[in-house]
């Protein structure tokens, strides 16, 4: 409660003087804190639907691939067969690329709300909402199944797009190489590291040069999210 009334106060404060000499509406603190809640909110529900059309896109791509291949004259389906294959490592690329985005975006956000929550609301640390951990050893078991432990579902997530991405261009170099047992594993892992940081790097790189960059103290981990 003391923590609300504080909240509180600062924003009756600062409303006094919340309006700029060119006549523009200014934040208050806690109007901003807010704000930068619904944002990565925003960003987190956005990305759960676009995970959506990916995971349809790839279920149908992989039961098109075994309804032909499965056929009693798949022999004839080669074309087809292979053109499915390069769909699914195409956009289980991009899937996987996608992961690594909302990770990258999703840390900023958080960082913004931590440092909101020390230099505008002035709260200590204990009294933050994004910053303190209640019992981190409780519920933290990596042997028990029945267990919860500290492990992040965002990484999680990308481990697992980085893998199905692997799997398509295993299947996809398969029909290529039949004998190359070596090639056929070791090619898609490098190849997809390749792709990803050449596509990350250019064109699907996000412009953010325009924007501050504010030098938030922050390990490089950035694990301040899930």
């Amino acid at each position: 409660m003391e923590d609300n009334q504080e909240i509180t106060n600062q924003q009756e404060n600062s409303s006094l003087n919340n309006t700029s000499v060119d006549g523009c509406k200014e934040f208050t603190p806690f109007e901003r804190y807010k704000l930068l809640i619904a944002a990565r909110n925003f960003h987190y529900d956005n990305f759960n639907k676009w995970l959506s059309y990916f995971y349809i896109a790839i279920g149908v791509l992989f039961v098109g691939f075994y309804t032909l291949k499965a056929s009693s004259n798949f022999s004839s389906f080669e074309l087809e067969i292979k053109m499915i294959l390069f769909l699914g490592y195409i956009i289980s690329l991009l899937w996987y690329l996608s992961c690594k985005g909302y990770y990258f975006w999703n840390i900023n956000f958080i960082t913004l709300v931590n440092n909101c929550e020390e230099e505008c609301l002035k709260l200590e640390p204990k009294n933050r909402v994004y910053f303190v951990f209640a019992n981190k050893k409780t519920q933290n078991d990596y042997i028990n199944p029945i267990s919860g432990a500290n492990i992040s579902t965002s990484k999680v997530a990308i481990l697992f797009s980085f893998i199905i991405t692997i799997s398509w261009g295993i299947l996809l170099l398969k029909e290529f190489l039949q004998n190359d047992f070596c090639c056929i594993f070791v090619i898609p892992i490098i190849g997809t590291i390749l792709l990803s940081w050449i596509l990350g790097k250019t064109i699907l790189k996000s412009k953010i040069n325009h924007f501050p960059n504010l030098k938030i103290k922050q390990k490089k981990e950035g694990d301040n999210s899930n």
